[in-house]
């Protein structure tokens, strides 16, 4: 037996085989490199990659997953991108829109007092001058608290403090309102109630609510005002006598700059209720409203309960008419 002959067949044999095993890597190689070229080219098109291989277990089975978490994280940043530029186009709308009114009357009423030569007049077109600034100082100083609590600007500041005396403030605030319409209000709360929140900015999340009810509810009608302690949150209803809210209209008072088209002649401009939303989502809690047209609404916030609350028996008192 020749072995040299045996070992040059087995040698060219082994060539043989790893030459087929290099024809067939480098094919496997280009077809790795042309699906991936394609994937990466459907990426950044926006399309689809290929997961006809997603489930195989090859390299660009791996791959192609990979690709695949990488498309729906781009699609999702770039419907985020989207949003957002059309959250900041519609704000700045709205901010033209709201403050075009006021300056637009402004100019008016100063072009009129050029012109005008009687003191009394004169005098008039001055307070009604004063009018529009002060709406238009308020339109700006709630953009300015809309703006800081979306970007996270102001941080509440949480401590245990009685709610009841956050509330009292708030009532105190609108009470020369709703005297002016002669609309009393009622109040029902513990003593001391001791709760976790931001005491400053959930009063102004019951002000504004309250604000709303006197605006829309008659002369002479009635606001209550309740607390209740249940087992996850504290609730704080606002039940008024007014004039209601639609059903299909509920979910968009707590929009910004939403307003029903009925109630434009009032002062406002719609931020109060969003604000409100805001203050209270803030301190993990939430707002709800329940109303029928004609028969009035109640406006329930939910805060959540902490464990050093303590609550003594309620009363109710008639704070103005």
């Amino acid at each position: 037996m020749d072995w040299s002959i045996i070992l040059a067949g087995l040698m060219t044999a082994a060539l043989l085989v790893l030459g087929l095993k290099y024809i067939k890597l480098k094919k496997d190689v280009l077809t790795f490199e042309g699906k991936l070229e394609r994937n990466m080219d459907a990426l950044l098109s926006g399309r689809e990659p290929d997961t006809t291989e997603e489930v195989e277990d090859t390299l660009f089975g791996k791959c192609s997953v990979r690709m695949n978490q990488i498309g729906r994280i781009w699609k999702q940043k770039e419907e985020e991108n989207r949003a957002s530029r059309e959250e900041l186009k519609s704000l700045i709308s709205d901010i033209s829109h709201q403050t075009r009114t006021p300056l637009s009357n402004m100019k008016a009423y100063l072009s009129l007092l050029r012109e005008e030569t009687q003191p009394d007049r004169q005098e008039e077109f001055l307070n009604s001058l004063d009018k529009q600034a002060d709406k238009l100082e308020f339109l700006l100083q709630s953009m300015v608290k809309m703006s800081r609590l979306e970007t996270g600007l102001i941080q509440v500041q949480m401590k245990t403090s009685d709610l009841c005396t956050t509330i009292r403030k708030a009532i105190e605030e609108i009470v020369p309102a709703a005297a002016g319409k002669q609309i009393a209000l009622y109040v029902e709360c513990p003593d001391r109630l001791w709760l976790l929140h931001d005491s400053k900015w959930t009063e102004e999340a019951i002000f504004n609510v309250l604000d709303n009810a006197v605006k829309y509810t008659q002369r002479g009608g009635e606001i209550h005002i309740s607390v209740t302690r249940q087992e996850i949150f504290t609730k704080i209803s606002i039940q008024d006598n007014g004039k209601g809210i639609a059903l299909e209209r509920q979910a968009e008072i707590f929009k910004r700059f939403y307003r029903e088209p009925e109630v434009h002649e009032e002062p406002g401009i719609g931020i109060g209720l969003y604000l409100t939303r805001k203050i209270l989502e803030l301190q993990n809690g939430y707002i709800e409203v329940r109303s029928q047209e004609g028969e009035g609404s109640v406006f329930c916030l939910y805060l959540p309960e902490s464990p050093e609350q303590n609550v003594e028996n309620h009363k109710t008192e008639n704070i103005a008419e």
